[in-house]
């Protein structure tokens, strides 16, 4: 499935995946602890840091590193575009659990429901106590 594909003159783009990932953002003066909270295999939203549009950055994630141009900022948040999209590595399986643990909706799957053996019964193979 392309993840980007022009029908009737509109881009369609894969869905944003609501995450919250610590990252290191570098530039090429200094670097700043920051989190991603959304996600796709074409960018991020990064909280905790902001700068210029079009400044060019490094995303440093369990020793993986992405390179990504920033598209938009605000005052501690910006959205920035991957120069490669991510196809592999720790940030590529977050996004993919992340989206694996969510429904059509969006909505986050809740657990199912535990239940508990009737009062004397025995669970687990162990006589309850």
């Amino acid at each position: 499935m392309a993840t980007q594909a022009i029908q009737e003159g509109q881009i369609q783009r894969r869905q944003r995946t609501g995450v919250d990932i610590a990252v290191t953002v570098t530039t090429v003066l200094e670097s700043m602890e920051a989190a991603i909270a959304d996600l796709t295999e074409q960018g991020a939203l990064i909280t905790g840091c902001a700068l210029e549009a079009g400044a060019r950055i490094q995303i440093d994630y369990l020793g993986q590193t992405i390179y990504a141009q920033c598209r938009w900022a605000e005052v501690d948040r910006m959205g920035v575009q991957f120069v490669y999209p991510l196809a592999d590595g720790p940030l590529f399986e977050r996004l993919a659990v992340a989206r694996a643990g969510r429904m059509p909706g969006g909505t986050v799957m809740p657990f199912p429901h535990v239940h508990r053996a009737p009062a004397g019964g025995r669970s687990f193979g162990r006589r309850a106590g």
